[in-house]
């Protein structure tokens, strides 16, 4: 990683509101992405750590420079005004991937027997967004790395997000009732365009942070 001087990580889940108290989110805590720029720690790098909603324990981060995002357009922009030349981007967060399209102003009464249609439409997609952006500034030694949580097909998926953003690598986990988001045990795949390069099979996610940040201090020291 002798070109990298900058490790952004991400973590925890965005929140789009519906009113001022409902929200669109997910079930991450964060433990990943936090575990992940903890490591990083170890390094020489520039640290920064972009969260979400997590859980207490991952708000902050000693020795790095912390910065706390609400929604997923806040996360792209805060994102963006970190990046530069010789920047790795771990997008460990779960960004929400949509956003009513009208947000009330107050509080959505409930009333017996009646339905609510909530419309919504896509956020931006914050990889696919950061290579074009790449290439538009001539930005150099820049590194993307993904996550792909998965119910079903997870090879077939991960690949996909792979080349459709223009990733370096991609991490898949497969998310059922015991294993992905929270603090149970996780497995990992990391996929590159040649295929399958590294995995790690039902470990402490703070064991896999460790094998993650392993494997890219390899994979990047040229």
């Amino acid at each position: 990683m002798k070109k990298i001087n900058k490790v952004i990580v991400t973590a925890g889940g965005t929140r789009e509101w519906i009113d001022p108290v409902r929200y669109i989110s997910n079930a991450s805590t964060g433990k990943m992405g936090y575990c992940i720029a903890k490591e990083f720690l170890q390094t020489d790098k520039e640290i920064i750590y972009i969260r979400g909603n997590v859980s207490d324990a991952y708000k902050n981060l000693i020795n790095a420079k912390t910065i706390e995002v609400e929604t997923t357009e806040d996360l792209l922009e805060n994102i963006l005004k970190e990046f530069t030349n010789g920047t790795l981007l771990i997008m460990a967060a779960a960004p929400a991937d949509f956003k009513p399209v009208h947000k009330s102003e107050i509080k959505i009464k409930k009333k017996d027997s009646q339905e609510i249609t909530l419309v919504l439409k896509p956020n931006p997609d914050i990889l696919k967004t950061l290579n074009e952006k790449i290439q538009q500034n001539h930005w150099e030694n820049c590194v993307l790395v993904g996550f792909a949580a998965e119910t079903h097909d997870l090879e077939k998926n991960a690949r996909e997000k792979l080349k459709q953003k223009g990733l370096k690598f991609i991490i898949a986990n497969q998310i059922t009732s015991h294993s992905g988001f929270g603090e149970a045990k996780s497995s990992i795949k990391i996929f590159s365009q040649n295929g399958l390069e590294y995995q790690v099979f039902n470990s402490p996610k703070e064991i896999i942070a460790l094998e993650i940040v392993k494997f890219l201090e390899k994979k990047l020291e040229d």
